[in-house]
């Protein structure tokens, strides 16, 4: 099953994605039940807020966002010293 989020990225633009992963959506009504947490505050997540949107892009346009390849996992290491700079940690 498809995260709502992600299928919703057909026709939502960036900055609404990030609107919505900061602040938090609410869709609540006799026929939805529907709350999505912010998450503004957490910076494991606003880090990787680009990250996040390609990878939910490519799952929304049905293209494959498998594992990262190799060359993606020695880029990922060289940066971690800016994902320190990011999550302030060490």
């Amino acid at each position: 099953m498809r995260p709502a989020l992600a299928g919703s990225l057909k026709t939502l633009s960036y900055v609404d994605f990030n609107n919505v992963v900061t602040n938090g959506r609410k869709n609540v009504d006799a026929a939805n039940d529907k709350v999505m947490p912010a998450f503004g505050t957490n910076v494991n997540v606003m880090c990787f807020l680009d990250d996040i949107y390609v990878y939910l892009r490519a799952r929304a346009n049905d293209r494959d966002s498998g594992a990262p390849s190799s060359q993606a996992r020695r880029q990922a290491r060289s940066g971690q010293q800016a994902e320190a700079s990011c999550t302030g940690t060490k």
